[in-house]
């Protein structure tokens, strides 16, 4: 027998959907070929518990939790509806559903096996209780969220101050307020650094100021330890003439000095006293006068030499003629 094309797609995408469904409740912890029987509870608090959340007795998993909603009439309580997924499972008469906490803070039902009569059928309400590590919890985190909403008014209070604060020092939106001002100066202040390190580059670039310098530098360095032994003989040279000069008699010759510098000083002293012919030389107006009328005289003389020079120097080719004077003795 055989089947067309579109009977054997349309099988196959049945199939497909059908995969996908037992699939996807299979992770959800739901079993569509088993019988699913429905109960109900009550709690206060739920402590987190969400849809399914596991179902168990004694440790082992019986059920999980379908949904969890407010009660419709007052809204004060939760209402769990979970469901049983083990068939060969029956619940006692008497039974609490206990909220329960592990480790690792997952909330689950565990179900308390009580001593009653029968069996509760599905749609039972059971009888719920908390965990007393759970309600400890429970109160904590209504005492941590009270807290905690104390401390986030006392924030917004703080950051609606912080934001007044910024909006005072903003200002209204003009150009002038303190914060413009500093980021044009900032603005300013980078431009100068710009331009500094631009500056910068250049001096320190190959061809720049820096790299001349330490080219000299370099330079420099080469020919002191080209002379280096020059240096060396040059500085021994000084040594030598140091030592030379420490050990020459200085002594004596400055006391020598000195004492030549005093015999000056009492030859000046004598001289300013009027003793001895210097003394008196200069002392004695006198003399500087008759020197002076020598000079005198002794410059007219000179002036009448040169100007009849016969009176006192005869010269004769023939020779010297006697006077008559002379003749007549």
């Amino acid at each position: 027998m055989k089947y067309s094309r579109e009977l054997r797609t349309g099988l196959i995408a049945i199939a497909t959907i059908f995969a996908f469904v037992w699939g996807y409740n299979f992770l959800k912890g739901n079993d569509i070929f088993s019988k699913q029987r429905v109960f109900y509870t009550k709690y206060q608090n739920v402590g987190g518990l969400t849809k399914s959340n596991s179902v168990t007795v004694n440790g082992f998993k019986v059920g999980l939790v379908k949904d969890v909603y407010f009660e419709p009439v007052n809204r004060k309580e939760l209402i769990v509806e979970f469901m049983l997924t083990a068939d060969n499972y029956e619940i006692p008469r008497g039974t609490k559903a206990i909220l329960v906490s592990d480790l690792l803070g997952t909330t689950s039902i565990n179900l308390v096996t009580g001593q009653g009569d029968g069996y509760y059928t599905e749609g039972d309400t059971l009888i719920s209780e908390v965990e007393a590590a759970l309600m400890a919890s429970i109160t904590d985190l209504s005492s941590s969220l009270a807290t905690t909403k104390v401390k986030a008014d006392r924030l917004f209070e703080s950051l609606d101050s912080l934001v007044g604060d910024i909006r005072d020092v903003l200002g209204p939106g003009d150009r002038e307020s303190s914060v413009n001002r500093a980021i044009t100066d900032l603005a300013a202040t980078m431009d100068n650094l710009k331009n500094a390190s631009s500056k910068i580059d250049g001096i320190l670039a190959e061809n720049g100021q820096l790299g001349r310098i330490l080219a000299d530098v370099e330079g420099f360095t080469t020919t002191l330890d080209e002379n280096k032994d020059e240096i060396d003989n040059l500085l021994n040279n000084l040594s030598t003439l140091s030592d030379s000069l420490a050990a020459a008699e200085l002594a004596s010759t400055i006391n020598n000095a000195n004492k030549t510098f005093e015999e000056l000083a009492l030859a000046m002293e004598k001289i300013n006293n009027g003793e001895g012919t210097i003394g008196k030389l200069f002392q004695d107006e006198s003399i500087f006068k008759n020197l002076e009328t020598a000079t005198a005289n002794l410059d007219s003389l000179f002036v009448d030499i040169k100007a009849n020079p016969n009176r006192y120097v005869h010269v004769s080719v023939f020779g010297r003629k006697e006077k008559k004077d002379k003749k007549k003795k």
